[in-house]
C-alpha cells in the first residue's frame, strides 16, 4: 500500500502512514478534486460555455465539497494579484483615451515603404515593448488599426504583418512582474508560500531574449510560413460594406495656374457643384483632415474627396461646358437687358411665398439680382427667404417685361428702369462670360434648371444663342441643345470657380486612401434618427447640418442603397443612416443631441489630449513606486486608478467599461483551485510525479518537463488558470529537489505565455483573426516552430539566470 506525505508538511519530518480512514477520505477529496480539474478542463476545451462561467463553476464546486473553506473560496476576490490585473486595465484605458497609446503607435507609418523584412521587425519590436507597459491585449487593440494602415501603405496583404503584431504582444509580455497576468499570479504564488517574489524587472532579460528569438525566428523562418491571401475580415461596423468608402475616395490634384487657388474651400463649390465631400489635403507632405470650409486651397494641393468619381469626368470642359471669348451676341444681350427697383407693396400675391415659388422667372421673365429687406440690408439667402412688405428688389428683363411687371399688382417701382448691365445698385457687381455646348455634353437634351448652374454656382442664364437666334433670359423648362451658346452672369468670382472645376482631373483613386481618413481627432460613424427627432421630412440644408454640427455627410443610406448626390436637398426620413465624418468632439455633440442616435460611440469619443502628460506622469508613477518598493504595487496600481478618474484622464463609467470582467472573475475563480491542490497533496504528487521521470537527471531536465507540461496546457486553458493549476507543483518539485522556486515559477510564467500555436490560446490572436483571414492551421504551421524555439531558449537560459 503506498504511502503518501501528510498535505501542507514536510515530507521529510512526517513519514507517519495514514490509517484507512484517513486514506480513504484523501482518496475521496483527489477522486473529487481530479473531476472538478477534468470537468473544467473538458469546459474550456470545448468551448460550450464562457471560461469566466467555468471559473465560477469551479470556485462553486471546490466550496461546496468541502475541499476549500467558504473563505478560502472568495478569497481570489482579493488577492492582490486579481487587484493589480483589474487595475492594469484601468490605467491602460486611461492611455488609450488620453491618446498617449495613439501617440506611441503614431512613428509606425514611417516604415510604411520599407519592406515586409523591416515591417516585421518593426512591429514585433514595438508590440514586445509597448506589453511590458500596456496590458498585451490593450496592445493589440492599439496597433491593429496602425497595423491595418501600414498594410495598405505597403500594399501588403494584412495576414503578412497582423499575426506577426499579435506573436510580438505575446512575446513581449511578459517583460515586467504586472505586464500579463500569468506574471503576476506566479509573483503572488511566491508571496503565498513565504518565499521571495520576483522584482519588477527580474522578467525582463529572460524576455528580451525570447523577443530577440521570436523576431529573428519570424524573418528566417516564420514569415515564409504566413500566409499571403488577402483578409476576409469585415471593416468595424460594416461601414466599409455598406458604403463602399474605398471605391469613393479620391485625389485631385490642383494646378499651379488653376482660378481655385487662393480660394477657401467653400467658395470652390467641390461640394454644391460636383456633390464631393472634401474629406482632406495633402500639402508640402502633410495631411490635413476633415478641413474646415474656411481653409484656403493652394496651388498643387491634393485634394481628397469623397464621391462620385464620374462627377468630375463628367464635368470636365471637353464634355460640360467650353468657355469661350465675349461675342457679338452678348453685346445684343446686354443692350436688351435693363434693371428695376422695385418694392413689395401691401397686399402683393408675393407676400409669404419663396423666390421659387413667386413665378417671376418661369411666369414674368424676370431675373432677381438682389434683395434687400425692408431697413435695407441686402440679404444673402434668396432662396430660403419669404417675401415680406417692404421688401426691396432689384430686377433683371427686358425692357418691355419690366414695364408690364410694373403695372401688376406685384411689385411696386421705386426708380425709373435702367439700361445695360447691373450697377452698383446691386450688392455685388456682376459679369458676363459666353459657354458653348458641346457635342457629347452630359448637358445636352436636359432643360435649364436641371443644368444647375444656378443652384450650384450662382450663375444665371440669360442669354441663349441657337442657330443665330437670340433668345433673353430663357425659360428654366428650356432645353439645352448640342452647339448652343449660353451667356451666363454671375459675380466674377463666381465664373473664375466655375472656369477652375472645369479643368480638374483625377490624379488619383485608390481603396488604400480609405486609410487615410481617419485619426486620433477626425473620425466616422453612422447617426440614425432617434424616434423622438422632429427632423424628419426635412433636408440638410435646412438644418444648416455642417454649419452648426461642423460635420460632413458623406453617404445617406436608404432602403439598403447609399445616395451620395443631392443630399443636401434630400428630405430625411425614419430609417436613413447618415455616414458623417469629422473632428470627434462634433461626434460627441451629435451623440448628446436627443434627434440622433449614433451607432458607434467610441467614435464619438474625443481623445482628452490635454490630459495626456498627467496620464502619462500618472502611470510612470506607478510603476516607479513598484519598482523601488515603496508600496506593493496593487496598492500603487489602485492609487494611480484613483489618479486617472479625479484628473479627469478617465470617468468612473469609462473606467468601469474598461475592465475585462471576464478576466477578473477567471482569475478569482480559479485562485482557490491552488489552494485545494495544496491542501489536498495533489501539489505533492504531482511533484512526485515529475521528480520520478526527470528528477536524476538535473534542474535543466526539470525545467524542460515543466514547460512542456504547461505550453501544452496554455494552448487550450486559460493562462492565468493554468498557472494557478502550475503553480503548487512547480512549488512542491522545487521543495523536493532543493532547486530554486523562482527558477520553476518563471519556467511556468513563461510557459504559461507561449500561448502561440491555436487561435483560442489568447485573445491578441482572436483579434486578428478576422482582419488577417487567418485559419486554424496558420497558427499551428507559426505558432508551433515559435514555441519549440521559445522552449530552447527558456530551456538553455533559465538555469543560467536563476541557478539550481
Amino acid at each position: 500500500m503506498p504511502v503518501f506525505p501528510r498535505p501542507g508538511h514536510d515530507p521529510a519530518k512526517n513519514i507517519a502512514p495514514y490509517s484507512l480512514t484517513e486514506l480513504a477520505q484523501i482518496m475521496l477529496s483527489l477522486f473529487i478534486l481530479l473531476f472538478i480539474v477534468l470537468a473544467a478542463l473538458v469546459l474550456f476545451i470545448g468551448g460550450w460555455l464562457p471560461a469566466d462561467v467555468v471559473g465560477i463553476m469551479v470556485l462553486a464546486a471546490l466550496a461546496l465539497t468541502g475541499l476549500v473553506s467558504p473563505e478560502e473560496a472568495v478569497a481570489g476576490f482579493s488577492s492582490p494579484a486579481v487587484i493589480t490585473v483589474l487595475a492594469m486595465f484601468v490605467l491602460s484605458a486611461g492611455l488609450s483615451r488620453t491618446g498617449v497609446a495613439y501617440r506611441i503607435g503614431q512613428p509606425l507609418q514611417l516604415f510604411a515603404r520599407r519592406g515586409e523584412t523591416v515591417l516585421i521587425v518593426v512591429l514585433m519590436a514595438a508590440a514586445g515593448i509597448l506589453s511590458a507597459l500596456i496590458n498585451t491585449t490593450t496592445v493589440a487593440v492599439i496597433l491593429l488599426p496602425a497595423t491595418m494602415d501600414l498594410a495598405r501603405r505597403s500594399g501588403l496583404p494584412p495576414a503578412r504583418l497582423l499575426m506577426p503584431m499579435a506573436l510580438g504582444c505575446l512575446l513581449g509580455g511578459p517583460f515586467t512582474g504586472i505586464s500579463t497576468p500569468p506574471n503576476i499570479l506566479a509573483t503572488d504564488a511566491l508571496r503565498s508560500a513565504g518565499l521571495t517574489p520576483f522584482k519588477i524587472f527580474e522578467f525582463t532579460p529572460i524576455t528580451g531574449a525570447l523577443v530577440v528569438a521570436g523576431i529573428a525566428f519570424m524573418v528566417l523562418v516564420g514569415k515564409r510560413l504566413l500566409p499571403r491571401r488577402a483578409s476576409s475580415g469585415a471593416d468595424k461596423n460594416g461601414i466599409e460594406t455598406a458604403y463602399e468608402i474605398g471605391s469613393h475616395i479620391f485625389t485631385i490634384e490642383l494646378a499651379p495656374t488653376s482660378p481655385l487657388a487662393g480660394r477657401s474651400l467653400g467658395e470652390s463649390r467641390l461640394g454644391s457643384a460636383l456633390y464631393l465631400t472634401v474629406v482632406g489635403l495633402q500639402r508640402a507632405g502633410e495631411l490635413i483632415l476633415s478641413p474646415r470650409a474656411q481653409e484656403t486651397l493652394r496651388a498643387k494641393d491634393i485634394i481628397i474627396v469623397h464621391g462620385q468619381s464620374d462627377q468630375v469626368s463628367h464635368f470636365h470642359g471637353s464634355r460640360h461646358l467650353q468657355v469661350e471669348q465675349p461675342g457679338p451676341e452678348t453685346a445684343e444681350i446686354t443692350a436688351r437687358l435693363g434693371t428695376a427697383s422695385v418694392r413689395i407693396g401691401k397686399g402683393s400675391p408675393l407676400i409669404g411665398r419663396t423666390l421659387a415659388e413667386s413665378g417671376l422667372r418661369r411666369d414674368h421673365r424676370v431675373h432677381v439680382l438682389a434683395l434687400g429687406s425692408p431697413t435695407g440690408e441686402c440679404l444673402r439667402e434668396v432662396r430660403r427667404h419669404r417675401f415680406e412688405e417692404g421688401d426691396g428688389l432689384v430686377l433683371q428683363g427686358e425692357h418691355k417685361t419690366l414695364e408690364a411687371l410694373a403695372d401688376t399688382s406685384l411689385v411696386e417701382l421705386v426708380a425709373p428702369l435702367t439700361e445695360g448691365p447691373a450697377d452698383a445698385s446691386v450688392c455685388e457687381l456682376l459679369s458676363l462670360c459666353s459657354v458653348r455646348v458641346p457635342e457629347g455634353s452630359v448637358l445636352a437634351g436636359r432643360n435649364l434648371v436641371e443644368s444647375r448652374l444656378g443652384n450650384a454656382f450662382g450663375l444665371t442664364v440669360v442669354g441663349l444663342v441657337r442657330e443665330g437666334k437670340v433668345t433673353c433670359l430663357p425659360a428654366p423648362e428650356e432645353t439645352v441643345q448640342p452647339g448652343d451658346l449660353l451667356v451666363v452672369q454671375g459675380l466674377a468670382r463666381d465664373i473664375d470657380v466655375f472656369e477652375g472645376l472645369q479643368e480638374l482631373e483625377i490624379s488619383e483613386q485608390s481603396s488604400r486612401l480609405a486609410a487615410e481618413l481617419e485619426s486620433q481627432q477626425i473620425g466616422m460613424t453612422e447617426v440614425l434618427l432617434s424616434p423622438r427627432t422632429t427632423l424628419a421630412g426635412k433636408t440638410l440644408n435646412d438644418l444648416l447640418f455642417r454649419d452648426h454640427y461642423g460635420l460632413s455627410v458623406l453617404a445617406v443610406l436608404r432602403k439598403g442603397r447609399a445616395c451620395r448626390s443631392g443630399l443636401q436637398d434630400m428630405p430625411l426620413q425614419f430609417g436613413d443612416a447618415l455616414l458623417v465624418y469629422g473632428p470627434r468632439q462634433s461626434l460627441e455633440a451629435v451623440a448628446r443631441d436627443e434627434d440622433f442616435l449614433v451607432l458607434d460611440q467610441a467614435a464619438a469619443q474625443a481623445p482628452r489630449l490635454h490630459k495626456a502628460p498627467l496620464a502619462a506622469l500618472i502611470m510612470a508613477t506607478v510603476l516607479l513606486s513598484a519598482i523601488l518598493g515603496f508600496v506593493p504595487i496593487a496598492i500603487a496600481a489602485l492609487t494611480g486608478v484613483a489618479a486617472m478618474v479625479v484628473s479627469g484622464c478617465l470617468t468612473m463609467e469609462e473606467a468601469y467599461h474598461s475592465i475585462e470582467w471576464k478576466v477578473i472573475f477567471l482569475i478569482a475563480g480559479m485562485l482557490p483551485l491552488g489552494m485545494a491542490i495544496e491542501n489536498t497533496g495533489a501539489a505533492q504528487m504531482g511533484a512526485a510525479a515529475l521528480i520520478g521521470m526527470v528528477g536524476d537527471l538535473g534542474p535543466r531536465w526539470v525545467v524542460a518537463t515543466l514547460f512542456a507540461v504547461t505550453v501544452l496546457g496554455t494552448q487550450v486553458i486559460p493562462t492565468a488558470a493554468l498557472v494557478v493549476l502550475m503553480a503548487p507543483v512547480a512549488l512542491g518539485a522545487a521543495s523536493s529537489l532543493h532547486i530554486s522556486p523562482q527558477l520553476l515559477m518563471m519556467t511556468v510564467a513563461m510557459a504559461a505565455s507561449a500561448s502561440f500555436a491555436s487561435p483560442l490560446s489568447h485573445p491578441a490572436h482572436l483579434l486578428v483573426m478576422g482582419p488577417g483571414g487567418y485559419k486554424f492551421m496558420d497558427y499551428v504551421k507559426v505558432g508551433a516552430p515559435l514555441t519549440l524555439v521559445v522552449m530552447a531558449v527558456s530551456v538553455w537560459l533559465l538555469p543560467i539566470l536563476w541557478p539550481a
